[in-house]
């Protein structure tokens, strides 16, 4: 589920300045804020 939401995010235009958020131990914390 994480590697097919990071790969729809990127093609969908994720900033490239940003691709740090999509990285595994950043993309966790963001998953868990938006659940909440």
């Amino acid at each position: 589920a994480y590697l097919t939401d990071v790969l729809t995010r990127i093609v969908n235009g994720h900033p490239n300045r940003d691709i740090d958020r999509l990285l595994p131990w950043a993309y966790r914390a963001q998953a868990l804020k938006a659940v909440a």
